[in-house]
């Protein structure tokens, strides 16, 4: 390292936890259990076999069951990791850009993942967003349609240019609600990053289920994704972005069995 950079000590002391810090309360709202996965597969194998795309064949249409399906399981139980695991209401929500998936047209969504979310969003974002409930979800599962357009080229130029954002089945932006969180426990800041990266790993194991991939992706242009939505301030903050869609292989890859040398 030829370079000091103190601000990045600062902001990790910043985000320290107190220890007389009050603990979390645990926060759910009630929900059905989740749609019922068409995958028999075991969870061993899933997690296993799990890996990040390079790139998406551009065609693979997503199955409308499979993508609510998945959405289903980005809502937090009490009871289903790994939300068990963060015992606080949902402080992000995604922002999905929907190419390829049946039944839906292509277009910006919106997934609040709390009753108060809603509010909160319509009220944050731009004025001319439709916020049309999409009716063929199950009733639990809060999915509102923002505007109707073709949003690949988009979402890859938000992803700093990365054609994985545009080519999928759909890709999304995880907002957090940020500045009112941090106001007075700066702290929260580092499980606003824990629950983006659980909200990762249901996304890569989802997709896994249903036959697709997914990959994170953690270069994207945050001031870009508020100026598209019309997000002013520090109310909700991008991320983390992310996408699934029907994989490509890179045969240059050496593909071995996962954890081999464990067996």
């Amino acid at each position: 390292h030829f370079y000091d950079w103190p601000v990045i000590e600062e902001a990790a002391e910043a985000c320290r936890r107190p220890v007389q810090s009050p603990p979390s309360t645990p926060h759910f709202q009630p929900l059905p259990a989740p749609l019922p996965s068409p995958c028999d597969e075991a969870a061993a194998r899933l997690i296993r076999h799990r890996r990040s795309a390079q790139a998406f064949d551009g065609t693979t249409v997503m199955a409308q069951q499979d993508f609510y399906c998945l959405l289903d399981h980005l809502l937090p139980r009490p009871c289903l990791a790994p939300w068990d695991s963060l015992p606080w209401q949902a402080r992000i929500h995604t922002v999905l850009f929907v190419h390829r998936v049946e039944g839906l047209a292509n277009g910006l969504y919106a997934l609040p993942r709390h009753q108060g979310a809603l509010a909160m969003q319509q009220q944050a974002m731009r004025k001319e967003f439709q916020w049309t409930r999409v009716e063929s979800t199950p009733e639990h599962l809060p999915l509102y349609q923002l505007i109707t357009a073709k949003a690949g080229r988009t979402a890859a130029t938000l992803s700093c240019q990365q054609a994985i954002a545009g080519d999928s089945a759909f890709s999304l932006t995880m907002l957090g609600e940020f500045e009112e969180n941090l106001a007075a426990t700066p702290w929260r800041y580092r499980e606003l990053h824990w629950e983006a990266g659980a909200l990762g790993q249901v996304l890569y194991l989802e997709a896994e289920a249903c036959g697709l991939r997914g990959t994170g992706i953690g270069c994207f242009f945050d001031d870009g994704v508020h100026e598209l939505l019309g997000l002013q301030g520090r109310q909700l903050q991008s991320l983390y972005h992310f996408t699934v869609g029907g994989a490509l292989n890179d045969n240059r890859i050496i593909s071995l069995p996962p954890y081999d040398q464990q067996r």
